[in-house]
């Protein structure tokens, strides 16, 4: 049997001295007692009406324990096995008709791959939303369970005062694919990119509150997903794919965040026909490749092939993007663009044409002021360093982060002070 660590519990239990709180919170009065313990010790009175709503109900918890086992493939005696009780106390258990207690459902998570607090807090509202619409959830559990993963830490790291409250900007939603020009250029101006091609992506949208992730998840889990957490919003960018999609996709996700949708179908599995996309489709085509910009490189070259050529390494987008875009503008005819997509560029192009490409959102990658935040968290002992390491998605180590009791007295002070 696999015993569970505090690496397990996801940051809601961290220590031994938090795992002696919450069983014992747990089997005195349950989650609810548990989670009004953790508000007064450590929040402040007004952020407990912000805290997640507990799942009190033994039932909903079963459920959720019968839910996690079915996803890993296990059998009740298999779960049994690994938690040291016998099937028909697990069935029970997954029944609701059998309390399951605090090292149990310690165990549970450990075993079933999850944290603790997915057993026993619910998940924020678009997520809810999101699994129940057939159309969306249950499509790739790598990216269902990612997604949901990252919606709690964010919520998490708000409710805690280390990610801030903003104020979302909203764009209307254009009627036409053709509008989509006129709401990028708007989008552009919102987040002060200028005419040229936009660089960092991922700094961009964070600046204006869609956090996004690129994370290494199967090559046919999908591309891209997003939800909303109130004014936050948060993408998962798949990192096993070409660099150019993963900045499309990015785009595309950032125009869900803008039109103020809840959440977003995977994109990999969205309608072909579904206008909705089209139309976004559209304005993340349009952001990364403002017209002005197209025209100006393609004004550079004689060869239109090399011009193609310079538009893609220098907007870092997809060489397919580049071709359709090249001809909804009316630079190439569609036997051109046909001719264009069936001859892709080479390292050789590269060279010729003296750049290099630039990859971005290569995973593990979180987003920069975020991962500013986590660390000031945990230099200022908000964090511990296992829930440190996890929020950062291994794009640190524990030997990366300093030994607090290494940092000069003065550098704590600023810490202290807060974030612009």
């Amino acid at each position: 049997m696999r015993i569970a660590t505090d690496d397990d519990l996801n940051g809601r239990v961290e220590s031994n001295t938090e795992i002696t709180r919450f069983t014992r919170a747990f089997e005195s009065g349950g989650v609810t007692t548990y989670w009004s313990l953790m508000s007064a010790s450590s929040r402040e009175c007004a952020k407990i009406a912000h805290m997640p709503t507990p799942v009190v109900d033994a039932v909903d918890i079963g459920a959720r324990i019968a839910a996690a086992r079915d996803e890993l493939g296990l059998t009740q005696a298999d779960l049994g096995r690994q938690i040291n009780v016998d099937r028909t106390g697990v069935v029970k258990i997954e029944a609701g008709t059998r309390k399951v207690s605090a090292s149990e459902l310690v165990q549970i998570a450990a075993a079933l791959d999850r944290p603790i607090d997915w057993f026993v807090v619910e998940s924020p509202p678009a997520i809810v939303s999101r699994r129940q619409d057939a159309a969306v959830g249950g499509h790739s559990i790598a990216f269902d369970r990612l997604i949901e993963r990252l919606a709690r830490d964010v919520e998490f790291l708000e409710r805690d005062g280390i990610l801030p409250a903003i104020e979302r900007p909203r764009l209307q939603m254009p009627s036409s694919a053709e509008a989509a020009e006129a709401v990028a250029a708007q989008a552009r101006e919102l987040m002060s990119l200028g005419d040229g091609p936009v660089h960092d992506l991922q700094r961009a949208s964070e600046g204006i509150g869609l956090l996004a992730f690129a994370l290494d998840v199967e090559a046919d889990g999908g591309d891209a997903a997003y939800v909303s957490l109130g004014d936050w919003g948060v993408a998962l960018i798949n990192g096993a794919i070409d660099p150019g999609r993963r900045r499309f996709n990015l785009a595309h996700e950032l125009g869900h965040f803008l039109f103020d949708d809840a959440y977003a179908p995977e994109i990999s599995i969205a309608s072909v026909g579904s206008e909705t996309e089209r139309i976004i489709n559209a304005f993340a085509v349009h952001l990364l490749l403002p017209r002005s910009f197209v025209a100006q490189t393609w004004e550079e070259f004689t060869d239109h092939r090399m011009a193609a050529v310079a538009i893609a390494v220098r907007a870092r987008v997809s060489w397919s993007a580049v071709c359709g875009h090249l001809k909804n503008l009316g630079f190439v005819n569609d036997a051109e663009r046909s001719d264009l997509a069936n001859d892709p560029p080479g390292k050789a192009d590269f060279m010729e044409l003296g750049e290099r490409w630039v990859s971005e959102l290569d995973a593990p990658s979180t987003p920069p002021d975020y991962g500013r935040r986590v660390l000031k968290g945990y230099r200022t002992g908000r964090l511990s360093v296992e829930r440190t390491i996890e929020l950062l998605w291994g794009e640190v180590t524990r030997a990366d982060l300093p030994d607090l009791s290494e940092v000069p007295l003065q550098a704590l002070r600023r810490e202290f002070d807060p974030l612009p």
